[in-house]
């Protein structure tokens, strides 16, 4: 919240409401169990002594007194780092502590009672609506300061605390969250654990990676929410969850709000009220409370987590293998497995770990996976399902697409609204054949379903995910899937909670694009640039044969231009001309080409389609993602392209359709969404939409679920920020646009008489 800057006399920090010279990015102090760890004590003397010696910052930089001392370069597994040193032969004086306290006490007060005021009218608010509130702790630093908050906010019998047990933490935490327990010995502690540990579901579901992130829902809050479902005695929980999630973490996490309902499951709000806190205001509040550190931070870790994560820094790997190495080997042992079953020869496997390239895992592509998986064939009323080696019946599953009925020998229907869908079920050696028809009578959202169901009884291993995503507990996964058919009520929360319906699933499948991927290479590796656009508007008749690109940029620019609309052949189109008058400055110009490449380009409509809002990949994760029937240097190549249309142009950072970031080697995508989209820019998307689907009326559920086209596909915009939009537009535009968004009603309407081109002529 506030500002920090380096306090000289204390050796300390200094919280300040002004904005120069402060500190920038997260600061942490510096115990002599990480200089020893180092071999800082080679070369400075030092006492050992509880209080910090010194501060760090973002890059492995470290400060005494406000001035940069020395600096950490490379590690990582099986390395530590090399110190740089700044200033030699120091002689380090502890932290004034109690000084620093009494200097920071009025702001850092005014930002507890504030905090602790938050908690209370969140409580307040949230627990009539509610079966139980917890607070999720971790043992690290930040569920500390949450959790003493909110015991000062409420009372013991308010709520409870949830530690959830990945079965991954390093010894440090188990030693924290013991210590919080006596601490606290007045609130209710429980530990909710996932039925498989860690070890187990690592070798089930694949290694985590930074696209696959199964592990935070099957070790931590579906433990959690079940483990309260236990504690309420009901078959589904609605439960209120403070959590320690800060803005400062990350760039994903700036977008969260302190309450939020739904981001993580259908039937949990999570609250935030630590998310403007900054890190140094974190560890201020520890000691002025005299609360324990997790001792993880005293060798140097920035934050505590599990042994090994596919989105910790080297710096992490490096303090963890070299402190808590037993925790850390048994899932470098899954690695070095993982690593021989994608054909890394022995003397790289530790080069593989350590740089990190196993946190790429895209898909099942180098698992095994028992010879599981799912074949579609589909003809114009049919569609069938050879589903290899189920791991559960699919007559189970499909049970939550509609009222069952069963006809003997293999054979039934499925009864979803006013259409019946005939089945048989046919067994193999090999596995199970579902053959359903009437297909040409369904929408795509039931498609989804089917294929869902599908890949679940495909792919389930009991991680009980989707069980805690049913509203009515018709769902209980044990050792088998069972669904109460009298308690279902077909909501398919279980079934779209999750690309594929199904985690492992979705960790586990081989991505497949089809053919429909081919032509990527018609780019030459160039993506659209603003100043190539603005080239092009100075005189859209010369530039075809006088401009300032080579002959490879010139070709890619030329397919840009015919798949933004804004050209035929070499003539500018009515489109373009009115995109000219707009100009390259206006974000009006770049909406209007971002939704005409989401139904021309292939790269751009892959993009929108395989890659979540509120997400961030490394570049080589999206290379994974490409069709692996596509050659590794045509998918490079694809990806580099797009890298350079969202950076050099407004598309990518301004607008946050794609943010790129560079550091080092690693460039970072940030799929963030557009927060201030203009309205004409979505009655366009709307008008486009229409075109696409020959119909001008549709509901805004299914603009949110799977539209390949529209706002929420193109611009990232939530149920709430569309409908508040929509109704504005209905509003200001009432002949182009009526909205019926009340109680169960949420259809969409415009004007058959009307054109996407002519919703330009409204403005700029």
């Amino acid at each position: 919240m506030y500002d920090i800057l380096w306090d000289r006399e204390t050796g300390g920090i200094l919280l300040t409401e002004s904005k120069s010279e402060v500190i920038r990015g997260e600061v942490r102090p510096v115990f002599f169990e990480e200089l020893d760890l180092l071999g800082f004590n080679r070369h400075w003397s030092y006492a050992q002594v509880e209080e910090p010696l010194l501060w760090a910052t973002p890059g492995r930089r470290y400060f005494y007194r406000g001035e940069l001392v020395a600096e950490a370069k490379g590690g990582g597994f099986f390395e530590p780092p090399e110190i740089e040193f700044h200033e030699k032969n120091l002689h380090l004086q502890p932290v004034k502590v109690k000084t620093m306290l009494a200097k920071n006490s009025l702001l850092l007060e005014g930002l507890v009672q504030q905090t602790i005021e938050s908690i209370w009218d969140t409580y307040k608010k949230y627990r009539p609506k509610v079966d139980a509130a917890a607070v999720a702790f971790s043992g690290g630093k930040d569920s500390l300061v949450l959790l003493d908050l909110v015991q000062r906010a409420l009372s013991p019998g308010e709520f409870v605390v949830i530690f959830s047990d990945t079965t991954m933490e390093i010894s440090a935490t188990y030693d924290a969250v013991e210590k919080a327990r006596q601490r606290w010995k007045h609130l209710y502690f429980y530990t909710a654990r996932a039925e498989k540990d860690a070890q187990t579901t690592w070798r089930e579901f694949g290694p985590p990676s930074r696209v696959h992130r199964w592990c935070c829902t099957v070790h931590k809050s579906v433990p959690t929410l079940l483990c309260l479902r236990e504690l309420v005695g009901k078959p589904s929980v609605k439960a209120l969850v403070f959590d320690g999630v800060r803005w400062e973490e990350s760039l994903m996490r700036q977008k969260y709000s302190l309450v939020s309902e739904g981001s993580k499951h259908n039937t949990q709000i999570n609250a935030s009220p630590l998310l403007n806190w900054s890190s140094g205001e974190i560890f201020l509040y520890l000691f002025k409370r005299n609360i324990f550190f997790n001792r993880a931070y005293r060798y140097g870790l920035v934050r505590v987590g599990c042994a090994v994560c596919p989105l910790s820094s080297k710096w992490t790997n490096q303090i963890t293998w070299l402190v808590f190495r037993n925790e850390v080997d048994k899932f470098l042992a899954i690695l070095r497995d993982y690593a021989r079953q994608k054909n890394v020869s022995e003397n790289e496997i530790e080069k593989f770990i350590k740089e990190r390239e196993w946190r790429v895992r895209a898909g099942g592509r180098d698992m095994d996976t028992g010879g599981t998986g799912v074949l579609e064939t589909s003809g114009k009323k049919t569609v069938t399902f050879f589903i290899r080696r189920p791991r559960e019946e699919w007559v189970e599953w499909a049970k939550t697409l509609g009222s069952l009925v069963r006809e003997g020998d293999g054979r039934g229907r499925i009864e979803n609204g006013s259409v019946g869908y005939p089945f048989r079920i046919k067994r193999h050696d090999e596995g199970v054949e579902v053959s359903l028809r009437n297909i040409d009578r369904a929408d795509r959202f039931f498609l989804s379903h089917l294929r869902a169901a599908a890949n679940k009884a495909a792919y389930c291993n009991h991680c009980r995910s989707c069980e805690v995503e049913c509203p009515t507990g018709a769902l209980q996964i044990n050792d088998t899937v069972k669904i109460a058919e009298d308690h279902c009520i077909h909501c398919a929360a279980c079934l779209t909670f999750v690309e594929k319906g199904c985690l492992a699933a979705k960790s586990l499948a081989i991505s497949r694009g089809g053919t429909g991927l081919k032509g990527l290479n018609r780019y030459q590796t160039f993506g659209m640039r603003k100043a190539w656009l603005e080239e092009y508007f100075r005189d859209p008749e010369k530039w075809w044969y006088e401009n300032s690109l080579g002959n490879r940029q010139f070709e890619a620019m030329r397919v840009w231009l015919r798949e933004a609309e804004i050209v035929t052949g070499t003539r500018i189109t009515l489109l373009g001309e009115r995109l000219r008058e707009w100009g390259t400055e206006n974000p009006l110009t770049w909406a209007v080409i971002w939704t005409n490449l989401a139904r021309n380009s292939i790269l751009v409509d892959w993009y929108l389609h395989n890659v979540p809002w509120d997400s961030s990949y490394l570049k080589e994760e999206l290379v994974e993602l490409l069709d692996e029937n596509l050659a590794k240097r045509s998918r490079e190549n694809a990806i580099t392209t797009l890298v350079g249309l969202l950076r050099d142009t407004p598309l990518g950072g301004e607008l946050g359709l794609g943010i790129v970031q560079t550091k080092g080697k690693l460039t970072t995508i940030t799929k963030r969404g557009w927060e201030s989209v203009p309205a004409l820019a979505v009655l366009y998307s709307l008008y486009r939409y229409a075109e696409r689907v020959g119909r001008h009326g549709f509901s805004l559920s299914e603009l949110l679920n799977g539209a390949p086209e529209g706002p929420h596909a193109l611009f990232g915009l939530s149920r709430d920020r569309l409908a508040g939009m929509l109704r504005a537009i209905s509003s200001r535009w009432e002949r182009w646009l009526s909205v019926e968004l009340v109680r169960d009603l949420d259809n969409i309407y415009l004007d058959q008489s009307r054109s996407s081109i002519e919703v330009l002529e409204l403005g700029g």
